[in-house]
């Protein structure tokens, strides 16, 4: 099962970003399942404090969505991260986050590393990103820039087929050194966790 997240800001286009699969649950968080509801896609769980959404709005998703979860504002969590806490407990193969970037910067950052707890991929229009474990991996890319950043120190690091390529390197948590990157190619490494970015340039 895949599972698919639509979190806030609802700042990207579903027909460009989202594609039906079968055996797929979804999931509203917050302002994402109203963004779902006004767009007629079935929601099989809200969940969240639904502080970014009227009353109003708030009654229309609980009759509209098969589940709803809501959670008292001041909680320890984000509401991405209780929903993810949900989906943990699932038979799942894949996460998709989509949105979760390009708001509040802490929640941006706090949203990223979430993709450390398990094949997560968080998507917008511009970027699409989620963390490697160790071991060889081929990467397509269909977008103008690929970057790789340790999220944990990589070690024994190797791309191969990208315009850049480097051979059994280290790549610490403070090192940007592969930033920028293009196309596509094979990713190995040894140990460590490694983020991957995938970015095109967004019109200024």
């Amino acid at each position: 099962m895949i599972v698919k997240i639509f979190a806030g800001p609802p700042n990207y286009d579903l027909k460009e970003v989202y594609r039906e699969d079968p055996e797929e649950f979804i999931i509203g968080v917050d302002q994402g399942a109203f963004f779902l509801m006004s767009n007629n896609m079935k929601v099989d769980l809200a969940i969240g404090d639904f502080d970014s959404v009227t009353e109003a709005q708030y009654k229309d998703i609980e009759k509209y969505c098969v589940e709803t979860k809501k959670y008292r504002s001041r909680k320890d969590y984000t509401d991405l991260y209780l929903a993810l806490e949900e989906v943990l407990e699932m038979d799942y193969h894949k996460i998709i986050i989509y949105g979760a970037m390009g708001g509040r910067f802490d929640h941006s950052y706090a949203n990223l590393s979430l993709l450390r707890l398990g094949s997560i991929s968080i998507i917008t229009e511009d970027v699409e990103m989620y963390a490697l474990h160790p071991g060889r991996h081929r990467i397509k890319n269909k977008h103008k820039y690929i970057s790789f950043f340790a999220m944990e120190d990589v070690e024994g690091l190797t791309l191969s087929g990208f315009l850049y390529e480097k051979n059994n390197f280290e790549l610490y948590i403070d090192d940007p050194l592969c930033i920028s990157n293009e196309g596509e190619g094979v990713v190995t490494f040894k140990e460590g966790l490694l983020l991957v970015i995938h970015q095109n340039e967004k019109d200024m």
